[in-house]
């Protein structure tokens, strides 16, 4: 799965550098204060790669955390993603996508997702756009050295609010928050298994192709191994370079 995802993504880059005018870029350097699994600050790296069209967008990117003291590890992750959005501007608008994490600090070896469902834009203008979407998700974990009963292969409902805001001329604010209850056990999953997590992002523009983000990401896992914990927290700051 993982190698399947990685030659997806260099096949768009490599189709991304012929048709320049439709694809934009995002590069992004910063840091990472974090409690939860992980306490500490990390230095971060993303990028990502996205085709707006009013028929098919597309948008493929990565994440690199990484932190060391005294020669030790402490906290290291990759994640990759890429999704497909059809008729995006639309009032309704399906689409399909995958990702993947890496990050043994949290609890699993890595973590691949793969998801389908349909967006509703609840109201848009220049200046906002605010949507709302259900999908299906299929999840697989695999937990490493973790000792655990969980199951590897978990099916969920995946529902979605985002929101999109420009304040002012050089500032925006996004915020976008999961919820996924289990699918496998209907009646239980609302109180014992389920995923909540949300990412508020805002961005100020400080050149004309440099910005600052502040992130604070929350995530919420209700069944984890033993001697994990449930929540993780994430304030950084990333200065990111748009092309």
């Amino acid at each position: 799965m993982k190698h399947t995802l990685i030659i997806i993504l260099t096949l768009v880059v490599t189709l991304g550098a012929s048709a320049q005018r439709k694809w934009n870029y995002h590069l992004g350097f910063g840091g990472e204060l974090k409690d939860g699994n992980v306490n500490t600050i990390t230095i971060r790296n993303d990028g990502s790669v996205e085709r707006n069209d009013s028929i098919l967008a597309f948008d493929a990117g990565y994440g690199i955390v990484y932190g060391e003291k005294d020669h030790e590890v402490y906290d290291k992750s990759l994640a990759a993603h890429v999704k497909f959005d059809l008729w995006q501007y639309d009032r309704w608008s399906p689409f399909v996508s995958a990702s993947y994490l890496n990050n043994k600090f949290k609890g699993f070896e890595y973590r691949y997702s793969a998801l389908f469902g349909v967006k509703y834009r609840i109201y848009t203008t220049n200046r906002c756009d605010y949507s709302i979407s259900a999908a299906y998700v299929q999840d697989y974990t695999d937990y490493g050295d973790y000792s655990t009963s969980l199951e590897q292969m978990v099916s969920r409902l995946s529902l979605r609010f985002k929101m999109r805001h420009k304040i002012a001329d050089n500032l925006m604010i996004k915020h976008t928050t999961f919820w996924q209850p289990s699918l496998m056990r209907p009646m239980k999953s609302l109180a014992d298994d389920y995923v909540i997590s949300s990412v508020t992002t805002l961005s100020t523009k400080i050149a004309k192709h440099l910005s600052l983000d502040f992130i604070f990401d929350y995530e919420y896992h209700s069944l984890v191994p033993d001697g994990v914990k449930k929540q993780d927290i994430i304030s950084s700051l990333s200065l990111r370079a748009d092309f």
